[in-house]
């Protein structure tokens, strides 16, 4: 966090401060001679080119995130459904699938969200969903309503697998147009602060602490933009709260 801030925040601000400073000190600055119409208009269209591309930033990052959440949350039903669907096998294969499901929302909670954050998956718990469907296919099916429970605990393991692996792909690969987007939104910001001194903005208290406020919101913006590109970490990160919430209620469940 402190190196964050730092990166951010404050060697930015202190670097605008002398520039805007020194810059404040060549004759054109203090003459304020330039063509203050054109300088408009450029600074203008920098400003709505660099809006359109962080917003597109913004939309696409903020997706990403909000995507996890939707698969995690997909997978989570999935497991306390089929968890539920045992209640009408007999023992001892309900409790084996059971405790498989359990099993799986410990290890996404524990071991692989963690992995994730890193950039690695965690083969164990695709072993745990390859295990709870050898479970699941070999439940009886001599009664109605077992073979049922049967069927729709194998629906609900695709749909599991399916949005596991889609959670694990996108946590795990690298997004080149988003990049691409968080580079151009970067490079924005930094024109976006050279432009004025570029051109000869004075060193007079006003314009510095134009610079210093303009420096400190774009800062923000580029520190709340890093976030967005760690969707699993931060402030904006996803957690594994549905599966803690799902192994919860499945102990509760059992007893233990």
């Amino acid at each position: 966090m402190a190196f964050d801030i730092a990166v951010f925040f404050v060697l930015p601000l202190l670097l605008v401060i002398v520039v805007t400073v020194l810059a404040g000190r060549r004759a054109r600055a203090r003459s304020e001679e330039y063509d203050s119409d054109s300088v408009s208009f450029v600074g203008g269209v920098l400003c709505a080119m660099f809006t359109v591309v962080l917003a597109f930033f913004v939309v696409f990052a903020w997706q990403n995130g909000a995507d996890l959440d939707s698969h995690a949350t997909a997978e989570s039903d999935a497991v306390l459904d089929t968890y539920w669907q045992m209640a009408v096998v007999p023992q001892p294969d309900a409790d084996a699938v059971r405790t498989l499901l359990s099993q799986y929302a410990r290890q996404v909670a524990d071991r692989e969200w963690p992995a994730l954050t890193d950039g690695r998956d965690e083969p164990e718990v695709a072993d745990t969903i390859v295990a709870l469907r050898a479970a699941v296919t070999a439940l009886p099916i001599d009664a109605e309503v077992v073979a049922e429970a049967r069927k729709q605990a194998l629906q609900n393991l695709r749909t599991i697998d399916e949005h596991h692996r889609a959670r694990v792909a996108m946590a795990t690969s690298t997004d080149a147009f988003t990049i691409a987007l968080l580079v151009g939104t970067a490079f924005g910001a930094v024109l976006m602060i050279a432009f004025p001194l570029i051109f000869g903005l004075s060193r007079r208290p006003a314009n510095l602490v134009l610079m210093v406020l303009l420096t400190v919101t774009l800062s923000a913006t580029m520190y709340v933009s890093w976030q967005l590109m760690h969707p699993l970490e931060g402030f904006f990160g996803a957690t594994p709260d549905v599966f803690r919430a799902a192994l919860d209620e499945m102990t509760a469940q059992s007893g233990t």
